[in-house]
């Protein structure tokens, strides 16, 4: 007899779980004829026996009669998404194999009907889905070009050890070290990406002797490390030592075929608690110090300083212009194309928010989104937005031209006001706004913060008939349970891994498997920051839905969006690179 579980050198882990008393000897004999190891529990035990152990396959055996029947099913997909349940009976009817796949069993077997080809296909299939989900898992907890975590897996963990630091029962206080490279955009636009990949993958090993905590990288040649120590140890003496060390290392020559590069580098760190233990905070602090040593001299490090100069930065005294940007009504919002990409044509658009200075001219939300976010702020310039896209699809219906989607952001803040959902129904109706065209912006992290107070504002506002869509997606912390128990209907590919397909094959494969994954929940696909033919091309070939990026057009006022659903776009790689 052929064994599924002996072609991999793991034993298959299954649990039976079953509330009614049946007779499993026989499928239990079965499972373990192909290898399998079988453990067996009631319901109320499943818990406890899933975290004591690394189980593979679920199979589940309920009361039908019971009306805790299909609640048990749904507990445990709720609970353990990555995990097959695999309904099992003696006899099943096809009305209850259709109950049990709505409420999401992965599969189902008759026992009396059970053969071994029967079983095989069974484990072969649940098995390989349970390898693809947990695969999916461990990419999108990694940077594709380094293998350290992304910014995302650190902000996760490192906000879990300061929490245990709040309680006050860590016994550790922490240094956040945030360290790039001086002129390494300008490196890497003279030589290509291919040698700025060389030189931030040596930085990160350069990096991991040194220092042997988390570490992760934040994007191009920034790195963030956290350095832990006693509470009786000094930990200034020890953040002193190790940025002299990687002052030293990171300085040598950089090696790219027969070039020697030198590139200096500039660290800064905030410490935890004496700055703050708050994550978003110390990163915050720790990035405004490097850029401050970056100012004063090449190849430095600071320490931050509340008392120093950094409050003198723009960032830091916009909130008062940003308070009367809002009276004045300074702000615009601009239209990024969507395109559907087996027919070229513009079917939605993007709305970004952007700030009409009076005195500093066009800025970008990058540079007062975040005080908005600190301030509050950002909940009257959310509905701000809202408004003003209602205005501007009213004005496209009057001028005979339709989109399939309007998407705008919103931001974990604006779910922290009573008053959202009220001001969003008033907003639609007030302006007429087609909630099927309407839709919203989520990102992984801002569901992160508060994923049970977030899903109850979303899931009022689908009740509207408003959509959603998840954006950065691939980037972020449980993708997948979130996408399971909210009503999201596509997912936006994040553009740091559109960027890397044509040269990078962990981007590569990322994508295709994430295009893969929506087309299984059923979800649209769209790819952010397509600026190449051939990036288009990737994407076409696997079936990826839709295309935004600088290739089809940057983010444009609203007369200019109209004009090109009008008269359509050029499609022109180089007008993308000279953006």
């Amino acid at each position: 007899m052929l064994s599924v579980a002996s072609r991999n050198p793991a034993r298959t882990e299954c649990l039976i779980v079953d509330s009614c008393g049946v007779d499993t000897s026989a499928i239990v004999n079965r499972l373990q004829q192909q290898q399998c190891q079988v453990q067996q529990c009631s319901f109320d035990q499943a818990t406890e026996r899933l975290e004591q152990t690394d189980t593979h396959l679920i199979f589940l055996h309920t009361c039908f009669t019971d009306t805790n029947a299909l609640s048990e099913l749904h507990y445990l997909r709720q609970q353990y998404p990555h995990i097959p349940v695999i309904l099992f009976d003696q006899n099943l009817t096809p009305e209850r194999i259709d109950e049990s796949m709505l409420w999401r069993a992965s599969d189902y077997i008759s026992t009396n009907t059970l053969t071994d080809e029967v079983l095989q296909r069974l484990l072969r299939y649940n098995l390989k889905i349970c390898q693809y989900y947990s695969e999916i898992e461990r990419l999108t907890q990694l940077d594709p070009l380094t293998g350290m975590m992304n910014r995302q897996q650190f902000y996760q963990e490192f906000s879990e050890r300061l929490r245990a630091l709040r309680k006050g029962g860590s016994g550790k206080h922490f240094a956040l070290i945030n360290v790039d490279l001086d002129g390494f955009r300008r490196f890497n636009t003279i030589n290509g990406y291919s040698a700025g990949d060389v030189v931030v993958k040596e930085m990160s090993q350069r990096l991991s002797e040194l220092a042997p905590g988390l570490i992760s990288r934040q994007g191009n040649d920034e790195f963030i490390l956290l350095l832990e120590t006693p509470d009786d140890v000094s930990l200034a003496q020890h953040v002193t030592q190790l940025c002299i060390q990687l002052l030293h290392r990171l300085t040598e020559p950089y090696n790219y075929h027969e070039l020697e590069i030198i590139l200096p580098c500039s660290i800064g760190v905030a410490l935890a608690p004496e700055h703050s233990c708050e994550a978003d905070t110390l990163i915050h602090q720790a990035t405004q110090a490097r850029i401050k040593a970056k100012e004063t001299s090449s190849c430095s490090y600071i320490i931050f300083d509340p008392q120093s100069s950094f409050e003198q930065d723009p960032h830091h005294n916009i909130e008062p212009e940003l308070i009367n940007a809002i009276r004045r009504n300074e702000f615009e919002l601009f239209y990024q194309p969507r395109v559907d990409i087996l027919s070229g044509k513009i079917i939605g658009a993007e709305g970004l928010i952007r700030w009409q200075h009076p005195q500093r001219g066009l800025i970008f939300p990058d540079m007062f989104i975040p005080t908005a976010e600190r301030t509050g702020l950002i909940v009257p310039i959310g509905y701000w937005v809202i408004q003003q896209a209602g205005e501007d699809m009213q004005r496209l219906l009057a001028s005979g031209l339709t989109i399939k989607s309007l998407s705008i952001n919103l931001s974990f803040r604006q779910f922290q006001d009573s008053y959202l959902c009220r001001t969003i129904q008033r907003l639609i109706e007030k302006y007429a706004i087609d909630t099927s065209v309407l839709e919203f912006e989520l990102t992984e992290s801002a569901l992160f913060n508060n994923e049970l107070h977030v899903r109850e504002g979303i899931e009022e506002l689908h009740k509207l008939g408003i959509n959603f869509s998840l954006d950065d997606f691939g980037t972020g912390y449980s993708s997948f349970s979130l996408l399971q128990k909210l009503p999201i209907g596509s997912l936006k590919i994040d553009r740091s891994f559109v960027s890397g397909v044509n040269n990078n094959p962990d981007d590569r494969e990322i994508v295709k498997a994430l295009i893969r994954l929506a087309y299984s929940l059923n979800k649209e696909i769209i790819a952010e920051g397509v600026e190449t033919l051939q990036q288009l091309n990737f994407l076409a070939s696997f079936g990826c839905h839709q295309a935004q990026g600088y290739l089809y057009s940057k983010p444009v006022p609203f007369a200019e969006f109209k004009d090109l659903l009008q008269n359509g776009y050029q499609l022109t790689a180089e007008n993308a690179a000279n953006q």
